[in-house]
């Protein structure tokens, strides 16, 4: 995939999360770990970084390289995941 692609997927993603609003108190589940578990897909390593009350996941760039899907996407911004800084997924937790 060359970087015009990446970064088309890339605006796609970030319309996405901006598209869809959380609906975790709909949820009976651990919305954080239901996200790792999403993005374990496209990565061996899904915590990439965590501080006192988020944590990073995957580089966005990174997802769509591995061919992260809208139908994930989607989840993730439902389960009140995030495109932090349109860089990362992450969480608050």
């Amino acid at each position: 995939m060359d970087w015009k692609e990446i970064e088309k997927r890339k605006e796609e993603i970030l319309k996405i999360f901006e598209e869809y609003e959380s609906e975790i108190h709909k949820m009976k589940c651990d919305h954080a770990l239901v996200g790792l578990q999403i993005l374990s897909k496209y990565t061996n390593r899904v915590i990439q970084c965590a501080e006192h009350d988020i944590i990073y996941s995957i580089a966005i760039e990174d997802a769509i390289e591995k061919g992260i899907t809208d139908e994930d996407c989607i989840e993730l911004a439902k389960l009140n995941w995030m495109a932090y800084e349109g860089e990362y997924f992450a969480c608050f937790v």
